[in-house]
């Protein structure tokens, strides 16, 4: 899969954004989005929370680039110029919450989430949100069927489920008071609050 490079002038600036082929209308849609901000809005370093991830403006030779998080590398310092990750992470979200038509909650992508040993191991698991999570905590619990352990639970940010299970951030924008079934990478089956 190639790169799309797409370039726009908003309010007198130049902007550059770079994503997968596939992920192109999600990159307009950020072009959009950037293009509604206030003239004077288009600050290089400026970084701007985009659902579960963050956006960041980085000067680059008479442009802005826009940067995401380097999920491949160290997401809480460095950047990349390739915004896919967030784009795609961010596209599943949304698909999941209007397919139930709930509200999405987003993470933050350093948020942490919660998993009972044995999940990574298991075909099948069950992940609950909290109705009222804390602030830097996703409300996410993460279990395998018959999770009965003496051993603590794991914790760890949301972004590490892209190295580990990928497939369960597509459900992590549910509000809070849901309950997800997955196996493997499929979704079985939902439960919402009341």
């Amino acid at each position: 899969m190639g790169l799309a490079r797409l370039e726009r002038n908003l309010h007198g600036v130049h902007v550059v954004l770079t994503c997968a082929d596939g992920a192109e209308e999600q990159g307009e849609w950020v072009m959009e989005v950037l293009a509604k901000l206030p003239a004077g809005g288009l600050i290089p370093g400026r970084t701007l929370r985009f659902g579960w991830s963050s956006i960041r403006l980085d000067p680059r030779g008479g442009a802005l680039v826009v940067t995401e998080p380097d999920f491949d590398g160290d997401p809480l310092n460095a950047w990349r110029d390739d915004v896919t990750v967030t784009l795609q992470v961010q596209g599943s979200m949304l698909e999941t919450a209007q397919g139930v038509d709930a509200e999405p909650r987003f993470p933050r992508f350093t948020d942490t989430v919660t998993a009972v040993p044995g999940w990574e191991k298991s075909e099948r698991v069950a992940l609950a949100r909290a109705l009222e999570p804390e602030a830097g905590d996703s409300g996410w619990l993460i279990m395998p069927p018959g999770a009965l352990s003496t051993v603590p639970p794991e914790q760890f940010p949301v972004f590490e489920l892209l190295r580990r299970r990928s497939e369960l951030l597509s459900a992590m924008a549910l509000p809070g008071g849901w309950v997800v079934e997955f196996e493997e990478d499929e979704i079985l089956g939902y439960g919402k609050p009341g």
